[in-house]
């Protein structure tokens, strides 16, 4: 076989096998690049919600707390309590937080849950360890092998000596402008 058959059968064959992370590393980096517009790990979902405490921080106890917060449908367990001001309370709970005010007991009531694919995906793009950390490593390096065989498969015109030159030119060119604007 010649050198381009095995470009060819290393091309297509490490597409194959690498396509599922891919596809999970593509998904992930769309959702991690728009961070700033929501969070790609976790739902937070707010509601408003009334306690019926005492107006008073000395007169709040834990049991008061848990006896109040038994009104409120679904709510995560009872974690820890903390006075942020004089006139606030927040209580820690399994699955998020409420700050209710002691004046009037008004308060939001805030739960944090991962969200079911994007959270996972995203601790193995962002966070690999162990052996996930080697398979990386070895992605990493078959995209390489990618890139360098898909140069070597066409020839001619259509090939990288033809209009692919002008095009890996053009997508090489696009993020060294990016290194150099955005440091």
């Amino acid at each position: 076989m010649s050198w381009r058959g095995w470009a060819r059968v290393l091309h297509r064959d490490l597409g194959y096998f690498f396509t599922g992370v891919v596809l999970i590393f593509a998904v992930s980096g769309l959702a991690v690049n728009h961070a700033a517009d929501w969070d790609p790990n976790f739902q937070v979902d707010r509601s408003d919600i009334r306690l019926d405490l005492p107006d008073s921080k000395a007169d709040v106890t834990e049991t008061k707390v848990r006896s109040a917060m038994s009104t409120i449908a679904d709510c995560g367990e009872f974690r820890a309590m903390d006075f942020p001001t004089e006139h606030q309370l927040k209580i820690f709970l399994s699955d998020g937080t409420m700050l209710v005010s002691l004046v009037d007991g008004t308060g939001i009531y805030e739960t944090v849950r991962r969200r079911a694919i994007l959270y996972p995906a995203n601790r193995l793009h962002l966070n690999p360890k162990g052996w996930w950390l080697a398979f990386s490593d070895i992605f990493a390096v078959a995209l390489l092998v990618i890139a360098i065989t898909g140069l070597l498969l066409l020839r001619g015109r259509k090939g990288f000596l033809g209009r692919g030159k002008w095009l890996v030119g053009a997508g090489v060119l696009i993020p060294l402008l990016a290194l150099f604007l955005y440091d």
